[in-house]
């Protein structure tokens, strides 16, 4: 019996195949090299997810829980007591990063007047009241966001007392 060998490539055969390599893989590197070159597209960003931002009404609502039940106190801006005017222009600035005068009076003047029908979400809404100017933020429809010498800071109605007192309205926030 003739025993087979379990050699696949006898030795010719395996200096044809080094040979081969070394004239074939230059070649195709030399020729990949001289290709047409075709641009490479840069890498396409994900789409960024852009929260956006809360309507106003619910902004203002936020606003109202944070200051809710504050006691009234005439020139107060802060949580120990606040009036009107202190009020608005704290809700403008905590809110909106709007810079209000101080005064009502000079609120009642910043921004645009609008007419009484046209009344949304973030206007400034001015009153002669008994005791003065007053001046509230609408928070939404018909309810408005002040604060009020008896109950400290709360929501009311443009209702049968406030509408018939209502001077001015002014459009602060751009749409």
């Amino acid at each position: 019996m003739e025993i087979v060998s379990k050699n696949w490539m006898s030795k010719s055969g395996w200096r044809f195949s080094r040979l081969l390599a070394l004239c074939v893989l230059p070649c195709a590197l030399w020729l990949g090299g001289c290709a047409p070159k075709r641009p490479v597209a840069p890498p396409v960003a994900p789409p960024v997810a852009v929260n956006p931002a809360p309507p106003v009404s619910d902004v203002l609502r936020m606003q109202y829980e944070t200051w809710k039940g504050v006691r009234h106190r005439l020139g107060g801006v802060d949580k120990r007591g606040v009036d009107c005017s202190g009020l608005v222009q704290s809700v403008f600035r905590d809110a909106f990063r709007v810079e209000l005068p101080r005064t009502s009076a000079e609120q009642s003047r910043v921004g645009r007047s609008v007419p009484r029908g046209d009344i949304r979400p973030g206007d400034l809404v001015y009153f002669y009241d008994k005791n003065g100017d007053h001046i509230g933020v609408v928070v939404e429809n018909r309810t408005f966001l002040h604060a009020s010498a008896t109950f400290g800071v709360m929501l009311s109605d443009l209702d049968a007392y406030w509408l018939p007192r209502l001077k001015r309205v002014q459009r602060v926030l751009s749409s």
